[in-house]
């Protein structure tokens, strides 16, 4: 394999990886904003029980499968549209990226990861009750 393979090919599991990590903020727009929450403070932390996630939670669909959809602490369910959401925004990446190269897959990747942002985040918002309005 020639340096400029590798380098793309380094490029290309990068721009995969910051688009599940995007994915993963998504999760939490999608949770926080529509219960008018601060999307920075507190630190992620399970719903149930408080536990603030460590590392090994935050691990985009790794945490998750690691985790069996629990939290480590009260066992609680994690919704499923969580693991769906960052596996999405990684596919959407990697797609185009194998399909149309660095150049245009990270333009059209890009645009699939915002896309999923915003329909995740506005199902979330559709969600909420008339009376939370």
């Amino acid at each position: 394999m020639n340096p400029a393979t590798i380098i793309e090919l380094a490029v290309g599991v990068y721009l995969v990886v910051v688009a599940l990590l995007f994915g993963s903020f998504i999760n939490l727009a999608a949770d926080r904003l529509p219960r008018g929450e601060s999307l920075v403070h507190p630190r992620s932390h399970c719903r149930s029980c408080g536990r603030q996630l460590d590392l090994l939670d935050l691990v985009p669909v790794g945490g998750y499968l690691l985790r069996r959809g629990r939290c480590a602490s009260c066992g609680a369910a994690i919704g499923v549209s969580s693991l769906a959401v960052e596996a999405a925004c990684g596919v959407v990446m990697l797609v185009p990226l194998l399909r149309l190269g660095l150049g245009g897959g990270f333009l059209l990747g890009s645009a699939l990861v915002l896309a999923v942002g915003v329909v995740a985040v506005g199902r979330a918002l559709g969600q909420r009750r008339p009376e939370e309005l």
